[in-house]
């Protein structure tokens, strides 16, 4: 496949790559199964039971596999073939999604039923992770790598536009059974999609102990301070900012119901796409540290846009907003991490990070999900903008290698 070298042709130019092309045809079906999966038992849960903190659980059902998880994927990342490691939590998934696909058919299903799927889909997505990030800078030259992530973010954020829009359009014309079953589908064709991938995706042999590669790992993300302050930027971003777990009640409030809810869930993947347009369009930045700072900044304003908004238009634009800041703070993010990663440990630094940015949204769920409780969605979400201003405030202040220009560069490992 070859591409011009101007215009759309530079946006997409990891694409040339035959194994790239794989890669991210099936990590967009990946994308497009979860996002439909959480979207719809979002919806089914709080249909089922009008609680904002059992709306909120659901997130700590998600949280806890990635905390506990992530750090054991990414160990077995960098000692296993990374393609079969994420074919398997593929088949898993599938399976997953077809027991609850029988659960409803036979009106057995419960809440609690709910949160296991969530849960193991979530313990799935926990391993399989760090092998999916650390397999990218072995599909395209060290060039092209802020392109391929800012490709995969776009090829996320699409998934988040058609996923949730699917979700409630299935949700209102159909059901939730066919909901889920089409998530189940997705997930067995991504397996498929990746097969054929030809780049070495598994790191040398080695003969440590699992606990002493886990160490070894860890040991890398100390020394390298800069990765722990990325990480908790975007954990006041995910976590303190959290909002997804609200959008059902936002509906609600706004009298939309399951299409609108669709469609609010769908915004912030608009607006992550143009995001990621304005990311590729720079190609290789300098000041990724502060694209980070200033992204998470712009990402508080626009959840200050949702919490005071009277109107469905408005609060579809400041969904779409979250999504563009999120998008420009997290591909120079993790481009700079990806970047000072050496390959034989990328599989378990990729791991530290899904563990925060996995971990640190679904527990945003159960935060925001008590706070709306008690205060009321809108003042809930205020509340999470506030929080997340003050903590990006101590970060852009305490670590100046956020601010360094060269930071993520090939010379940082």
């Amino acid at each position: 496949m070859s591409l011009d070298h101007s215009g759309l042709g530079r946006a997409l130019s990891s694409l040339a790559y035959g194994d790239f092309r794989r890669f991210a045809l099936s990590f967009l079906l990946t994308s497009l199964a979860a996002q439909l999966l959480q979207t719809t038992i979002l919806w089914q849960v709080y249909e089922m039971t009008n609680s904002a903190i059992l709306l909120g659980l659901s997130g700590v059902a998600r949280a806890i596999p990635h905390l506990v998880l992530s750090l054991v994927g990414g160990v077995v990342a960098d000692r296993v073939n990374r393609v079969y490691l994420i074919q398997a939590g593929q088949i898993a998934n599938a399976a997953l999604l077809l027991g609850l696909v029988v659960l409803m058919l036979t009106g057995l299903v419960e809440v609690w039923h709910l949160y296991l799927i969530t849960l193991l889909n979530s313990g799935f997505s926990a391993v399989t992770q760090p092998a999916r990030t650390a397999l990218v800078p072995s599909l395209v030259p060290a060039g092209n790598l802020v392109n391929a992530i800012a490709l995969n973010a776009t090829i996320g954020q699409t998934s988040q536009i058609i996923g949730p829009a699917l979700a409630g359009i299935t949700i209102a014309v159909v059901g939730l059974e066919l909901a889920y079953l089409v998530s189940g589908l997705l997930y067995m064709t991504a397996m498929v999609a990746i097969m054929g991938i030809l780049t070495i995706s598994s790191a040398p042999e080695v003969i440590e102990s699992p606990w002493k590669s886990f160490r070894e790992g860890m040991t890398f993300v100390r020394n390298r301070h800069v990765i722990i302050s990325l990480l908790v930027l975007d954990f006041g971003a995910t976590g303190l900012g959290s909002y997804r777990a609200l959008l059902p009640i936002f509906a609600e409030i706004l009298g939309v119901r399951a299409a609108g809810y669709g469609i609010l869930s769908a915004a912030p993947g608009i607006g992550s796409l143009i995001g990621a347009g304005f990311i590729l369009s720079l190609g290789d930045m300098r000041y990724k540290g502060l694209y980070t700072i200033f992204g998470v900044l712009g990402y508080c304003a626009a959840l200050g846009v949702l919490a005071v908004s009277p109107w469905f238009l408005l609060t579809i634009i400041g969904a779409a907003l979250l999504g563009a800041t999120n998008s420009i703070q997290m591909i120079p993010r993790n481009s700079v991490i990806l970047g000072i990663s050496p390959d034989a440990l990328r599989g378990r630094v990729e791991a530290f990070r899904s563990m925060i940015a996995g971990g640190g949204p679904p527990l945003g769920y159960a935060l925001s999900g008590g706070l709306a409780a008690i205060l009321g969605a809108p003042l809930a979400v205020a509340v999470g903008s506030i929080a997340c201003l003050v903590l990006v405030g101590i970060v852009g202040v305490l670590d100046p290698a956020l601010r360094d220009p060269d930071l993520g560069s090939p010379e940082d490992i």
